[in-house]
């Protein structure tokens, strides 16, 4: 994983958020398996029109093999209190994704949830390189 100029506690909570989601929303029967790697970005990847390229940003990615969500779902999973799933089996309150989403704000990245229902999920996390905070 690269080295990134970040507030410890912050990135420590975002990946506590992430890795419990993964957990809390594995598939009954199936062993977990998620993966935390930092990715190429190739050439240019665009995220709310913002031109993400390979000279500013890190990738990280956290993938799961987990129950995933709808796609079209990506972008409300990160307001507060906002939860996909509302089977009683699968707790939570629908804040730790948002609080993931501010905690990247707060380190100029950005962050996008890509997912497959009964597949998994991938989080992929965009760092600025250098010292934006």
């Amino acid at each position: 994983l690269p080295t990134i100029h970040a507030i410890p506690f912050q990135i420590k909570q975002l990946f506590i958020n992430l890795i419990s989601n993964a957990l809390k929303y594995s598939k009954e029967g199936v062993q977990l398996q998620i993966s935390i790697a930092s990715e190429k970005i190739m050439d240019k990847e665009v995220l709310d029109n913002k031109i993400i390229n390979k000279e500013d940003y890190y990738k990280i990615a956290v993938t799961d093999n987990g129950i995933g969500f709808n796609q079209e779902y990506a972008e409300k999973i990160f307001l507060l209190f906002k939860r996909l799933e509302t089977d009683p089996k699968y707790s939570g309150t629908g804040i730790g994704l948002a609080i993931c989403s501010r905690i990247v704000d707060n380190h100029k990245g950005f962050i996008k949830a890509e997912g497959e229902t009964d597949v998994g999920s991938i989080f992929s996390i965009f760092f600025p390189k250098g010292d934006l905070l």
